[in-house]
Order: structure tokens, then sequence, then C-alpha cells
């Protein structure tokens, strides 16, 4: 799918923007990533720096995996319920 559209569905449902996303030692949060999938994850910055929209996808952040450690490419973000 594409990400624009997921992202665009995403804001819909009442998902937030990466601009406004907390940022280390602020807590654990989901995430949506340029694939599409959801996970919790956490921020390791201190500030907030993003990708800025382009032809391979829209605005994103690097965010690291709470059950994997793995580095995901965030376009979205909501607290956990």
């Amino acid at each position: 799918m594409n990400p624009f559209a997921i992202v665009e569905l995403a804001f819909e449902k009442g998902w937030q923007p990466i601009h406004n996303m907390p940022l280390a030692g602020e807590g654990e949060f989901m995430a949506l990533t340029l694939k599409g999938r959801v996970r919790r994850v956490k921020n390791r910055k201190t500030e907030r720096r993003f990708r800025r929209s382009d032809i391979y996808g829209p605005a994103r952040t690097t965010v690291v995996s709470i059950e994997t450690g793995n580095y995901l490419a965030a376009i979205a973000w909501r607290p956990l319920d």
C-alpha cells in the first residue's frame, strides 16, 4: 500500500504527526511504521529531527522497537492504550 495513503488514513483515525512525538525519557508509545505496521517503541532522540516528505514517503523519523531493539521509520504515533 502507498505510504502516503497509510499516513492520511492514520490521521483520520486519530494518530498524531511525528512533529510532536515524545522524546527520549518521555516513555513508550505506539508508532505506525513506513511499512504500515504498528509497533510499541521509544525514542532515543533528545530533540525533534525528522526526514521531510519526499517521493519515497511521508515525513518520518527513526524510533526503536521495544520488542526487538531494531530501528524503525515512524510516520505517525499515538499514546499507549
